[in-house]
């Protein structure tokens, strides 16, 4: 029991007790108090003592430790072994020594003498933390200069997790002084040589999963599927494009809008469907594809990889003012070719193709009329070359071929048409809208022009109460053409399949819930994908110091000009000279900056 004047310790911190009442008065050394039971002290001498001693430093443990002979003790006789007395200031250095363990342990109220064979290890740990620390001081004092020798890859490992994102904070980049954010240990490790401009950091600080989940789909469900396999049906894409999943058909009527049909193996809570309502979408890099689904989805259900492709098919009439009219849908066996777009455009003068094409002018006319917003600024290519060994970045302004257009407008056809379809049968669905563009007043001409466009564009909402998309020109709208690679497409395949096979569809709140998860998810992919197609067209002007490239001026401020540089897919802010929007300005390359994402031009002349 401690009494009044006793020594103690309160979380190995000494203090003298005082009672008061049914409580424990700690006073420490530097002053101050804090109020305890009695039974959270341990009690080290019964004293009295009015004031905190200091440990007594004059004690030959070592030679009591070879006295003790593997003995134990409680604290006095210990005390007494050591200094020849029990005092405060013997006994709190007592405890000490044992709160170390190097020769003396506590253990049960004990105090042991440790063996040698375990001394003889604790010092071999110790020797080794201790050369590890002065290896580590070694390597901080030849690091902070920015030189690195071989071997000190091994420090870097922790430098590295906290530029990839992996780790939330790093004690060395501290020590390197260095600030506390990974972008200045991505800019350190580019300067000492340990990373170049191939390694991308970004999609890996976004948190996303960089492979491709290891899931098992479910058995194919063929119930129901009509055999479309007479129609000649087309899937086209960019020539480089690995996962097709819509295709289009022309039946002399109707167009025909044939989507891939992973739904019918994915159950609506399987590990699969979570993992893609987590995952939102397949992540699209400059050096490849993670898909939101497991492989096995892209080989069964891709349009044209087999023979047959099983597909959720739209059926859609158009009235003669290009609105849509009647729509069936159907789980359907097509067989489909694939064409890229500048193959495609070779087969619009006659045939299907002929008749789409006819139907997707007519379309965009209708659209047009009802205020859909068309924006018309190049887009590049960016992608990464591994054919050498090497990763290079290649940046490229695709050729644009009218079949991009026959398909685009196809595809918003078909996301209007599901949803419409939809809405007359009641059906909870993952509708997409977007509100009207903010007013734009006079808008320029141009490029400028194009951009100012894009400025007043409000952002699209997922939900599931049926809004206009303004931005298309549409009344309805949903994703519904991409269901293996974007979670809202999916979701309406699910619902649609549950409505054709009379199976109660997922209520209104759980189609929320689910859009909301995937929403998240969609917002981390967007970043992560602008990112690293920022760091690899940065990375392919680094490799290009003092390149001039023309741009086009589309924006001015306090700040300067807005130049856009076609050739690249960038826009960048130029200051030092006065030009109208749209002018052309040549641009000479002065600096690129990877971890900020930044490249700086001056005007030439």
């Amino acid at each position: 029991m401690i009494g009044n004047g006793a020594l103690a310790l309160f979380k190995l911190k000494p203090a003298v007790v005082s009672l008061e009442g049914d409580k424990a008065v700690l006073k420490f050394a530097d002053g101050s108090t804090l109020k305890v039971r009695p039974k959270d002290a341990e009690s080290v001498h019964p004293g009295p003592v009015d004031k905190v001693p200091a440990p007594r430093a004059d004690g030959d443990f070592e030679t009591a430790w070879q006295m003790a002979e593997g003995g134990d003790f409680d604290l006095e006789g210990l005390s007494e072994l050591v200094f020849g007395e029990f005092t405060p200031a013997s006994a709190l250095a007592c405890r000490l020594e044992a709160e170390s363990g190097e020769r003396f342990r506590l253990l049960e109220g004990r105090y042991t003498a440790v063996d040698a064979e375990a001394r003889r290890r604790e010092a071999e740990k110790r020797e080794r933390k201790e050369g590890e620390a002065a290896e580590r001081a070694a390597f901080v004092a030849r690091a902070r200069k920015g030189v690195l020798a071989e071997g000190d890859e091994r420090w870097l490992g922790e430098l590295e997790a906290f530029a990839l994102g992996l780790s939330p904070r790093s004690k060395l980049a501290a020590e390197l002084g260095l600030k506390d954010e990974p972008e200045a240990a991505h800019a350190w490790l580019l300067k000492t040589g340990r990373w170049d401009a191939a390694v991308d950091p970004w999609p890996s600080r976004s948190g996303l999963p960089l492979k491709a989940p290891d899931l098992e789909l479910g058995p194919d469900d063929d119930s129901g599927r009509v055999d479309l396999t007479a129609l000649e049906s087309w899937a086209i894409d960019n020539a480089w494009s690995h996962d097709p999943d819509d295709a289009v058909a022309w039946d002399g009527k109707a167009a025909w809008i044939h989507v891939a049909d992973p739904a019918s193996a994915i159950g609506a809570d399987s590990p699969a469907e979570r993992e893609a309502a987590d995952r939102g979408g397949t992540l699209y890099l400059p050096t490849g594809s993670i898909p939101m689904l497991p492989d096995a989805a892209l080989e069964r259900f891709g349009l044209g990889l087999s023979e047959t492709s099983r597909a959720l098919s739209i059926r859609v009439e158009l009235g003669t003012d290009g609105e849509v009219g009647a729509v069936e849908i159907m789980p359907s066996f097509v067989k489909v070719r694939r064409s890229s777009y500048a193959e495609a455009d070779a087969f619009l003068g006659s045939g299907p193709l002929a008749a789409l094409d006819a139907l997707a002018r007519a379309r965009e006319a209708c659209r047009s009329a009802a205020g859909a917003v068309d924006i018309d600024i190049p887009e590049t290519r960016v992608w990464v070359d591994r054919s050498s060994g090497k990763s290079e970045p290649r940046v490229e302004l695709p050729t644009k071929a009218r079949s991009q257009a026959l398909v685009r407008e196809l595809m918003v056809l078909g996301g209007e048409a599901a949803a419409r379809w939809a809405f007359e049968r009641g059906l909870p669905f993952p509708y997409y809208s977007q509100e009207a563009p903010s007013e734009p007043g006079e808008l320029p001409d141009g490029l400028a022009g194009e951009f100012a466009k894009r400025r007043l564009m409000r952002g699209g909402m997922a939900g599931t109460l049926p809004r206009a998309h303004r931005g298309l020109g549409v009344s309805f709208y949903a994703q519904a053409t991409s269901p293996l690679r974007r979670y809202a497409d999916l979701l309406a395949h699910r619902q649609i399949r549950a409505a054709l096979a009379g199976r109660p569809p997922l209520p209104a709140d759980e189609v929320s819930e689910r859009l909301a998860r995937a929403a998240a998810a969609g917002a981390l992919l967007r970043q992560a994908e602008r990112a690293s197609e920022a760091h690899w067209t940065l990375a392919w002007l680094a490799a290009r110091p003092g390149i001039e490239l023309d741009g086009v001026v589309v924006g001015s401020g306090s700040w300067g000009l807005s130049a856009f540089i076609p050739a690249i897919g960038l826009e960048t802010r130029v200051k030092g000279t006065e030009l109208g929007l749209n002018a052309a300005v040549r641009l000479r390359l002065s600096g690129v900056d990877l971890p900020k994402r930044e490249a700086r031009f001056q005007p030439v002349g």
